[in-house]
């Protein structure tokens, strides 16, 4: 946008569903094209139902050849763990490290960590094609940090090419309050919501657990945007309907996808 042309999305109301976060980035981009955010996460991040394994692990890095991470909020949760056991001069040790896109990997990048692979693909086949090509020959041990429930893509594609991995569940997500769910879907019923930012499969399924049986409906009155494939593909199976995608799996190009969207009207 150039200075002094108004963006189209210029006192558009875009409801961001992040985890608290990471929803604070999310609301400065839109901002800066002149948006309105609305903050409201369907998903709080919190420790794992069990979180003796991922402290076992965190324990014991120097063991793992590989790191990979599939989320930004996976970073978070290992640095805080690191922090927690007084490790924090050893960081991720020797290990080489993988991220499952930009987003992964700028936070590992903002915490003083080197990327060594980021996947092209924000999905588990993606990081599961970039990790086996960086392998080579060698079948080395690879621990997968990521949210206690997700997709075994990653972790089978490894196993099935002679990997050693260990699978860690290092967060859990919830539902928010019912306050918050109230809040909510009284803004989507009302009209209030000119477009809705879905930025992964669980916050779609987050999302539509928290409107309930309305989910659909409610959404179908707004423009529904979504970060890439695996989360569309979590959308179709709830019934929403995706209005946009974003051209690569970022947030920032999201918030572009948007503006295209709504130049176009």
């Amino acid at each position: 946008m150039s200075p002094g042309t108004a963006s189209a999305l210029s006192g558009k109301r875009v409801l961001v569903t992040r985890a608290i976060e990471q929803a604070g980035s999310t609301a400065d981009l839109l901002r800066a094209r002149g948006a309105v955010p609305v903050v409201v996460p369907t998903i709080a991040i919190d420790e794992p139902s069990d979180p003796e394994p991922m402290r076992r692990a965190i324990a014991n890095l120097a063991r793992y050849e590989w790191i990979a991470f599939t989320s930004a909020n996976g970073v978070d949760r290992v640095a805080r763990e690191i922090d927690r056991q007084g490790l924090a001069a050893k960081g991720l040790g020797a290990a080489k490290i993988a991220a499952i896109g930009p987003g992964t990997a700028k936070a590992l990048e903002a915490r003083g960590v080197v990327v060594d692979v980021v996947a092209k693909e924000l999905r588990g086949e993606g990081l599961a094609d970039a990790l086996i090509g960086a392998f080579g020959d060698a079948r080395p041990s690879v621990l997968v940090a990521r949210a206690e429930i997700a997709r075994d893509v990653l972790p089978d594609a490894l196993r099935a090419a002679g990997c050693e991995v260990d699978v860690v569940a290092v967060y859990s997500t919830r539902l928010p309050d019912s306050a918050t769910i109230a809040e909510l879907t009284g803004a989507l019923a009302r009209g209030e919501i000119d477009a809705v930012m879905l930025t992964s499969g669980s916050t779609v399924d987050n999302l539509c657990d928290c409107l309930g049986a309305r989910a659909a409906d409610l959404l179908g009155h707004t423009r529904v945007a979504s970060i890439g494939p695996i989360t569309s593909e979590a959308a179709s199976r709830r019934g929403v309907r995706i209005d946009v995608t974003a051209a690569e799996p970022t947030v920032a190009a999201l918030v572009d996808a948007l503006e295209r969207a709504a130049r176009a009207d």
